[in-house]
């Protein structure tokens, strides 16, 4: 095990860095364009402890027919940290909504993936027609007395000065392999390797050490639970697997009965990430969901 791993640069992990957009007030956003202009735009967004590359199998596939931008959220990949390091998907909303501003983009659908889906689900309940549609994989936002929580007591070690330092500078490729097999996957072996290596590597970029336990803690001492649902207008698909330790499919039922027209698509034998474990299914129903718009 590496105890005490050395942070790395930006430009150690130049291979993630990609478009760079600055806000008014100093933060850098990294994202990354694909498929052809002219098109209606997909605008994604990542779990909580991953990045943009997280929809690269998406990408493949999607982008021959639509275009892509593939977003970093704050304190993640290589996206400044928020202002005082504070994860709720309420600040991922009002980023998610500074981004679309600052980018001008009109046509375009919202995709999101677990804690990136909350942050779209409340940026939605304030913009319920501003995207055309959008795509949630497995997203958080309401709790349903199941899946993977944190203890309050860890929670509060965790946000803790020493917890943070602790929490930052340990960890190991395997670690990271045995977490993410364990929790986020059905079958462990559909964990693809550079997935893992993309992770341990940004999670040590020296803007962002202890982004992704720092969000997992603040999630759970400082929930907060969507309200106005009921009105988002635009075509909504859900994704889940029926398998995920992290936000049950009872969630997923949840929202398809409180979202007006929205509906779901389960997938047997795959957890959290059903875009990475069940790719290539899951990229064709996203396409035939959005084909259905034109």
């Amino acid at each position: 095990m590496a105890f005490f791993s050395p942070s790395l640069s930006r430009k150690d992990l130049s291979k993630y860095s990609f478009n760079q957009l600055s806000f008014d007030n100093g933060l850098s956003v990294n994202y990354r364009e694909l498929g052809p202009g002219g098109r209606l735009t997909l605008l994604c967004f990542h779990g909580g402890g991953d990045s943009l590359s997280a929809w690269d199998a998406w990408a493949e596939v999607l982008s021959k027919n639509y275009h892509l931008i593939l977003v970093d959220l704050p304190g993640h990949g290589l996206t400044d940290p928020l202002p005082g390091k504070t994860y709720t998907p309420k600040y991922f909303a009002d980023f998610i909504a500074q981004f679309i501003q600052e980018m001008q983009l009109d046509n375009f659908a919202i995709v999101g993936h677990s804690f990136g889906g909350n942050g779209v689900l409340h940026y939605l309940t304030k913009h319920p027609d501003t995207p055309k549609a959008a795509i949630l994989v497995s997203p958080g936002g309401y709790k349903c007395g199941k899946g993977l929580e944190m203890a309050p007591g860890l929670a509060k070690f965790v946000i803790s000065y020493w917890g943070r330092r602790l929490v930052s500078h340990l960890g190991s490729r395997g670690i990271l392999r045995k977490m993410l097999r364990s929790n986020f996957f059905y079958d462990p072996y559909a964990l693809p390797e550079k997935m893992v290596e993309r992770i341990y590597l940004l999670s040590r970029y020296e803007k962002n050490r202890g982004t992704a336990i720092n969000l997992v803690a603040n999630a759970t001492t400082n929930f907060q639970p969507l309200s106005g649902l009921e009105k988002i207008k635009i075509p909504v698909l859900f994704i889940w697997g029926v398998e995920d330790k992290i936000i049950p499919v009872d969630v997923g039922r949840y929202f398809v009965d409180n979202v007006p027209g929205a509906k779901i698509i389960i997938y047997k034998k795959v957890g959290h990430m059903p875009h990475v474990e069940n790719a290539e299914a899951s990229a064709q129903d996203a396409y035939d969901f959005l084909n259905k718009l034109e």
